[in-house]
């Protein structure tokens, strides 16, 4: 798949970036430079016979650091669109 400036306009948008037309050549380089990084990794093939090691998870106890409600009063001050305590967005999936 290939990555297109329409494809990197419509991903700034999305995410409220604006790029200037100087940075626009390098951005879309270095996005195709990690899509072709991900496809190479996406096409190795291992050999049947390989082992996996075993995996698990390290659990920790979730600990408060802030205080209740600290962080939620700065995401709805910066928020374009807020109504009660919720940031209000468009709908994007149906």
């Amino acid at each position: 798949m290939e990555f297109t400036e329409k494809d990197l306009d419509n991903l700034s948008t999305l995410s409220r970036i604006t790029l200037s037309a100087d940075e626009k050549p390098k951005m879309l380089h270095d996005i195709q430079a990690i899509l072709g990084l991900v496809g190479e990794i996406n096409s190795i093939v291992l050999p049947e016979d390989d082992t996996k090691p075993d995996v698990f998870n390290i659990v920790r106890e979730d600990i408060v650091t802030r205080p209740e409600g600290e962080m939620t009063r700065a995401i709805l001050e910066n928020a374009p669109e807020t109504e009660r305590d919720y940031v209000k967005v468009t709908l994007v999936l149906k």
